[in-house]
């Protein structure tokens, strides 16, 4: 079956997670969504940088949202792209322009790398939250892009 074939057959297709907000569930997680990507005729290689925001999202939500209700997963794929959302039903927070506005801290500092992390390894990072109602985080990646493009990404 070719690359082409595959990504007819997977076009609509849906996967859908609900975890408990345990730090050790990640490695679940993203062997569940790389699974779902080579279904889909993505490699790998080419989905290494967004599995880190898919990570940092889910770690997100386990460690802030400060409830112990599941923690939803979803991805799925729309044309040549790849998208997954990470949604907790936690605290939330306000959202501002300047909240998701942030550049990476100091090397030396412990917290505040996980949404500028997400913004650069992915091509579309959408963050929706609600004091009280929880958050939820959509990622999104454009699947045919040659080495160049990953690395620029990243590196950026």
């Amino acid at each position: 079956m070719t690359n082409n074939e595959r990504r007819q057959r997977a076009r609509g297709a849906q996967l859908r997670l609900s975890v408990p907000p345990d730090p050790r569930i990640g490695t679940y997680v993203r062997q569940e969504l790389l699974t779902f990507a080579e279904s889909a005729g993505i490699r790998d290689a080419d989905v290494g940088d967004f599995m880190t925001a898919v990570g940092e999202a889910l770690a997100n939500a386990i460690e802030h949202a400060h409830t112990q209700e599941p923690i939803e997963v979803t991805a799925w794929l729309l044309d040549d792209r790849l998208f997954a959302a990470v949604r907790d039903r936690g605290v939330g927070f306000p959202v501002n322009d300047r909240s998701l506005a942030k550049p990476l801290p100091d090397a030396f500092a412990e917290r505040g790398r996980g949404l500028p992390i997400m913004q650069r390894c992915a091509d579309v990072c959408s963050v929706r939250s609600v004091p009280g109602e929880g958050t939820r985080v959509t990622l999104g990646l454009h699947v045919n892009r040659n080495a160049a493009d990953d690395f620029q990404r990243c590196a950026g």
